[in-house]
């Protein structure tokens, strides 16, 4: 029977513990490389861009209606039934033709305000809104869909060019923005951009 020679078994013993340790050490590491960064970690534009579409998704999903589309849910739920393709001059011809034009001076609670956006007259039928009210003095309270939200904003037919009153109340709401770019005669107020009054018959 041969001796235990603890001198040639100890170093074999230990270089095959290094071994193994070494082994496990590489394990761990490709294991961690092959780990998904949280969002947090991402590149920046990457989670711009994801932000981004998030919000386009909001502004312009199904449950904001677009200009045409907010005023013609209002008149069918009063109970008119009739057919456009979805745009505002469609719409603006089928309350010319079956209903009537009023004067802005003469509007009401549940009129059609049309806007002229680009100006010149070339236009009459770009954008929409819906009367809610009219107050004392004269001044439209309207609703609207712009931008992707669906806006109360205001016209005040008497003074269609000022923004404000003496003590700050809004008169007409801005229906574009400034642009660096745009001529002298350009136009921003909703004043400035009514163009007809649609009066709604039988109903």
């Amino acid at each position: 029977m041969k001796r235990f020679d603890g001198q040639r078994v100890w170093p074999l013993l230990g270089a095959v513990l290094v071994a193994s340790a070494v082994a496990s050490l590489g394990c761990a590491t490709s294991v961690r490389s092959r780990s998904v960064a949280s969002p947090v970690f991402r590149p920046a534009t990457a989670r711009k861009d994801a932000k981004a579409s998030t919000t386009t998704a909001w502004r312009h999903g199904s449950a904001v209606p677009d200009a045409a589309e907010l005023v013609e849910r209002a008149l069918r739920a009063r109970g008119l039934r009739f057919g456009t393709d979805g745009t505002v001059g469609a719409l603006f011809a089928y309350v010319s033709a079956r209903h009537r034009l009023v004067p802005a001076a003469q509007a009401h609670a549940g009129d059609v305000l049309f806007f002229d956006l680009e100006g010149g007259g070339q236009s009459c039928a770009n954008h929409v809104g819906l009367v809610e009210a009219v107050d004392l003095e004269g001044r439209i309270v309207f609703r609207e869909s712009r931008g992707g939200l669906v806006r109360r904003s205001y016209v005040y037919p008497p003074e269609p060019a000022a923004r404000r009153d003496a003590s700050g109340v809004v008169l007409n709401t801005f229906l574009r923005p400034k642009r660096i770019n745009d001529p002298d005669d350009a136009l921003y107020f909703a004043g400035e951009m009514l163009c007809a009054v649609g009066r709604i018959d039988g109903t």
